[in-house]
């Protein structure tokens, strides 16, 4: 086991719908509005991390610009399209649907703010949803 220091952390609030990361100093460096899941297929709660980030074919398609896979499992789905039932924080071309419960379980964010992100939260990042 290795153990490293924490230089960042991604907070994802199913209340306020919105995700902040802080620093190693727990300074947010980074305040966005997200839309979550719906009451029937609701963001899982918990302590996760980033598992890796994905640059889809379609930029304005419906995941955006990027895409993290995180390491939380949908409660719904055991599968979702041609995968597993993993949950992403990703972009999205409805970006209408930012504020709201809206997703599949996903973390949503505008094709802006995801790639300033997709520059700032290093794989394994620890992500907490409440």
């Amino acid at each position: 086991v290795v153990v490293l220091p924490l230089h960042c952390r991604a907070e994802i609030d199913g209340a306020s719908q919105r995700v902040r990361v802080c620093d190693g100093a727990y300074q947010i460096v980074f305040d966005e509005p997200v839309a979550v899941g719906k009451q029937s297929t609701p963001t899982p709660s918990g302590q996760f991390f980033a598992l890796e980030l994905l640059q889809p074919s379609n930029p304005g398609g419906a995941y955006g610009p990027y895409a993290f896979t995180l390491s939380a499992y949908s409660d719904v789905y055991q599968t979702f399209g041609s995968g597993d039932g993993a949950v992403g924080m990703h972009g999205t071309n409805e970006s209408s649907s930012i504020g709201q419960s809206a997703s599949h379980g996903c973390v949503r964010l505008q094709n802006a703010a995801i790639q300033q992100l997709s520059n700032m939260l290093p794989l394994d990042t620890p992500v907490f949803i409440r």
